[in-house]
């Protein structure tokens, strides 16, 4: 049986690259991709850390967020051809549930997680469901098209809001989904766009691409100078932290809108509900991708926004453990696996 090189998620802070039989085709529903690149996730590093910060299945090899060629599909799979280059939507919805037979396929009773609950794409090859692959244009950088997934989780946050030429925006946190959502804004036409961030090496980044006024906001009070520059707070506030709910509703002005992407389950907030209610601010939440795999894909194709910007790194799989170090410490911004 052909093996393959893999990141296997053992145990508890346990990361091991091994070498693992190459998956088989077992439904007729699923293809065969060959990876060719793979981003990690910051998901990927809460998986492995001590104790982690999110859950995965022991035995499972990590990575979700990748693109590759298909080089075997099941005979049911008639919208894909081998040798299509594909992105992946990893979080495989039943499809049949109440949730995705409203529309909610990101909300799926029964989602299963690739790379997290079943194998991922650290590796040579991974095993999906015809359903979660799109094609993709080769002319899309190995690079570009490996951050697909997180930018069409950043595109569903930004169907919350609808910013229009010259409104205002704040972000809170530069990582990677931050900076997608501040391209995703500029290219909107937002007017007044601030980015908050505490990590000297995020900060550095972010004002190097020019997207709006980068807030140190451990040296700067961020609420003064928003307010200042625009009157009366801004229009939208996006907390990517998971975190910052208390600040968001703080920033934004009367009847503007708070979109909550990151996930911090640790973080428990005491939010004043008469200021939500008083301001009248609309507050949302966003997860994960919902039927924007399509759009995320345009986006990259037309070049709309720069997706190789934001990859710091690129290496290969068996620098990974390093790479995932590096995010861990806040030393990288996107790193790209190519296995």
């Amino acid at each position: 049986m052909e093996k393959m090189l893999a990141a296997v998620f053992e145990d508890v802070g346990k990361l091991e690259l091994k070498m693992v039989p190459v998956p088989q085709i077992r439904k007729e529903d699923q293809v065969l991709v060959e990876v060719e690149a793979v981003s990690i996730c910051g998901t990927d590093v809460h998986i492995t850390a001590v104790p982690p910060g999110y859950q995965a299945t022991p035995g499972t090899i990590l990575g979700h967020e990748l693109v590759g060629k298909i080089v075997e599909k099941g005979e049911a799979v008639g919208h894909l051809q081998v040798g299509d280059r594909v992105v992946v939507n990893p979080n495989d919805y039943c499809g049949v549930c109440q949730y995705c037979r409203k529309n909610l396929p990101n909300e799926c009773e029964n989602i299963i997680p690739l790379g997290i609950d079943y194998d991922g794409a650290f590796a040579k090859y991974c095993l999906i469901s015809g359903k979660v692959a799109y094609k993709i244009s080769e002319e899309v950088s190995s690079e570009a098209a490996a951050c697909t997934e997180p930018l069409a989780c950043a595109i569903n946050g930004f169907h919350k809001v609808n910013i229009l030429p010259g409104e205002s925006a704040v972000i809170i946190g530069c990582g990677p989904i931050g900076l997608m959502i501040a391209m995703l804004a500029k290219a909107s036409g937002v007017g007044k766009l601030f980015l908050l961030e505490a990590a000297p090496y995020r900060i550095a980044f972010a004002e190097k691409l020019g997207l709006g006024e980068v807030i140190d906001v451990k040296s700067r009070n961020a609420g003064e100078i928003i307010r200042e520059q625009t009157g009366i707070g801004p229009d939208y506030v996006f907390d990517v932290t998971g975190s910052q709910v208390v600040q968001a509703v703080d920033l934004v002005r009367k009847g503007g809108r708070v979109v909550l992407f990151g996930v911090n389950k640790k973080s428990v907030s005491q939010v004043a509900q008469c200021e939500i209610t008083t301001k009248e601010i609309t507050v949302h939440g966003t997860w994960l991708a919902n039927a924007t795999f399509p759009e995320a894909i345009r986006v990259l194709e037309e070049h709309m926004v720069d997706m190789e910007k934001l990859v710091t790194d690129v290496i290969p799989l068996e620098e990974l453990k390093s790479g995932i170090e590096k995010l861990a410490k806040g030393e990288a911004v996107k790193v790209v696996v190519k296995p």
